[in-house]
């Protein structure tokens, strides 16, 4: 098992999602550019164009849109694993280390990790419960 499934043979139903969600897109960032960006309209026209293309082959041959939706997969896998991984290292090294950090100097140990060589067991008692019920309503 791979890191990430390609669906290499998706169904039309997949390639006409595909395409509905292309020519969304499309417009949007048409309609973003103009508006931001200054895009002139002939500009906005051929983006939107694009995404029609692809409705209108969509409709017409399934293996013209199936190259194009492995043509945009194959272009966004490498973005996404990137900011994946750059992600989850902003978070474990910006938020995680420092955290940890901090707790180990304020000695903050919330699983009791420190030995005690006074100690005669480690088990940690706790109360009984009132009554069974009780493991049905646990939240």
């Amino acid at each position: 098992m791979s890191l990430v499934e390609i669906n290499w043979h998706p169904s039309r139903r997949e390639l006409r999602m595909f395409a509905i969600i292309a020519l969304v897109a499309a417009v949007l960032m048409a309609v973003l550019l103009y508006t931001f960006k200054g895009l002139g309209m002939q500009w906005g026209a051929v983006i939107i164009s694009l995404g029609a293309t692809i409705v209108l082959s969509s409709l017409v041959s399934s293996r013209f849109t199936r190259v194009i939706y492995l043509g945009f997969i194959f272009a966004a896998l490498p973005i996404g694993l990137v900011v994946s991984f750059v992600l989850l290292a902003v978070f474990y090294f910006g938020i995680l280390t420092p955290l940890a950090f901090i707790f180990r100097l304020i000695g903050r140990d919330t699983l009791q990790r420190t030995f005690d060589p006074g100690a005669d067991s480690y088990w940690i008692t706790h109360r009984k419960p009132d009554h069974l019920d009780r493991y049905y309503n646990q939240f």
